[in-house]
């Protein structure tokens, strides 16, 4: 069978997660002779001169729901035979512009969160997003097949959002570069904390939100100083950004807390600490998680919804923990801080595990699944 044209339809490469997972499954596909292409709404030059090896191609809009047209356009032109659209809002883009287009491009959607959750928290009081499941339910199943970053993303549609969608489904962990990782958690943080490091650190790197549950972890750490000292350092940005503020001071660990907002190289962080957390009340699979563990830290993650449990394979490789709940969470960390034989065996168990996310095991399992659901479709074609 001859390799497939793969193109991905995502949002933008300002950075971040999809950027990343766009830049890195090509950059496998790349490896295995695959032509792919990454497609985002707009670009400026300054972002397109950040990926120069990169295929990348502009679609000239400015919003996800005016995209159909133009990504109608695209699959005429340059009609490949398989579009991969990421996250949910862009499976109803890919849909509805392949059967628009006439093309003959197989549709294989990705998901990436619990999308139930996503709609009914995170989007509550944006209804077109909060809606967006019932353009799923009647979008999903005309398409070609369903990637889930873990075994819950595919459930979570079936059992949840009743979504009857009769397609081959297969669950992929995200990719990660260990190659370009490695470098960058080595270089240096301009903090004293890290300069001259007296006490032990602990780090998140999460979007500010209510699915981060960034307060439960904070209450846990106002129970850990009054056992041991320590530090808190919280990367990203997000809109309860001064809520959290506030509980530091209500909680008093103001001074033991730090926000240093976004940043492009969170790894150095991660490599310099004790411990890293991740709180959240569900997740897809969580590249954070996934990045932190290539760094070779101790991990602690909640038992929520998605991947974080299939990533640390339920204890195996860092400490599960139960979900909302501040004095499990508190004593999961409390194990690392206090028992530095526990802390080294699962940080060398984390570079172990970090190795089956490398970007090449992925980009070769998507492009599988792609030419699985492609010899199918032939097979059908056949046979009518």
């Amino acid at each position: 069978m001859k390799t497939p044209k793969i193109s991905l339809l995502t949002h933008d490469i300002e950075g971040g997660t999809f950027t990343n997972l766009c830049t890195d499954l090509v950059r496998g596909f790349s490896e295995l002779g695959v032509e792919s292409q990454i497609v985002v709404l707009d670009a400026t030059d300054a972002e397109l001169a950040c990926y120069p090896e990169y295929p990348i191609v502009k679609l000239n809009v400015k919003r996800t729901t005016f995209s159909v047209p133009a990504t109608v356009r695209y699959l005429r032109e340059y009609q490949p035979d398989v579009l991969l659209p990421m996250p949910w809002y862009f499976n109803v883009v890919g849909v509805l512009s392949r059967c628009l287009s006439g093309v003959k491009t197989k549709v294989i959607l990705g998901e990436h969160n619990i999308i139930s959750l996503e709609a009914e928290v995170e989007h509550r009081d944006k209804p077109h997003l909060r809606f967006l499941p019932v353009l799923m339910r009647y979008t999903y199943p005309h398409s070609d097949g369903l990637i889930g970053v873990c075994k819950d993303t595919i459930t979570d549609l079936e059992e949840t959002l009743k979504i009857e969608a009769n397609i081959p489904k297969r669950v992929i962990f995200n990719p990660i570069n260990l190659e370009r990782i490695e470098p960058l958690s080595q270089e240096a943080i301009d903090h004293p904390w890290f300069q001259n490091k007296d006490l032990p650190i602990i780090v998140t790197a999460a979007r500010l939100a209510k699915q981060k549950q960034i307060d439960c972890l904070l209450q846990a750490f106002a129970q850990i100083v009054k056992v041991t000292p320590a530090r808190l350092v919280i990367l990203g940005e997000g809109p309860l950004r001064g809520e959290l503020e506030s509980l530091c001071q209500e909680l008093n660990i103001t001074d033991s807390v730090w926000f240093p907002g976004f940043d492009p190289n969170p790894y150095r962080y991660m490599a310099a600490s004790d411990v890293f957390v991740l709180a959240s009340a569900w997740e897809g699979c969580p590249i954070a998680l996934q990045e932190a563990m290539a760094c070779g830290t101790a991990s602690v993650v909640t038992d929520a919804p998605g991947g974080m449990k299939d990533i640390v394979e339920y204890g195996k490789y860092g400490v599960l923990v139960k979900a909302g709940d501040p004095d499990a969470l508190a004593t999961g960390i409390l194990q690392l801080l206090t028992q530095p034989e526990l802390k080294q065996h699962y940080r060398e168990m984390a570079k172990v595990r970090s190795q089956d996310f490398h970007y090449l095991n992925a980009s070769k399992q998507y492009l599988d699944f792609c030419q699985s659901v492609l010899a199918s479709a032939s097979e059908n074609q056949e046979k009518q």
